[in-house]
């Protein structure tokens, strides 16, 4: 079966599992995704928030593109997207890709 999300999107790779309810309908849904802990990620850069700052423009910046915000987040410990740049001020790291912060070793 093909990746069902592009290679951009923090469920890129997770595995598709399925189950049976009673009825018989098959349900399929993404396995749980676990964030890796902060230790594993390399600043790129970092990025003093502003307060009209929003963590998809902060992605755009820093990599160019929005949906990309999900690295941010994971990187600084912050699971909801929404107070990522909160309060003004944070200084958020920009990380590397985990593969090339683990030299691959991910």
């Amino acid at each position: 079966m093909t990746d069902p999300f592009a290679p951009n999107s923090r469920y890129y790779g997770q595995p598709i599992r399925a189950r049976t309810r009673a009825d018989g309908t098959v349900e399929t849904f993404v396995s749980r995704r676990i964030i890796p802990a902060m230790e594993r990620y390399r600043p790129l850069d970092r990025h003093r928030t502003l307060d009209d700052d929003r963590i998809d423009r902060v992605s755009a910046a820093a990599f160019g593109d929005p949906e990309q915000y999900w690295r941010i987040c994971d990187a600084n410990g912050e699971a909801d997207p929404a107070r990522a740049t909160e309060p003004a001020g944070r200084l958020l790291v920009i990380p590397l890709p985990l593969e090339m912060a683990d030299n691959g070793e991910s």
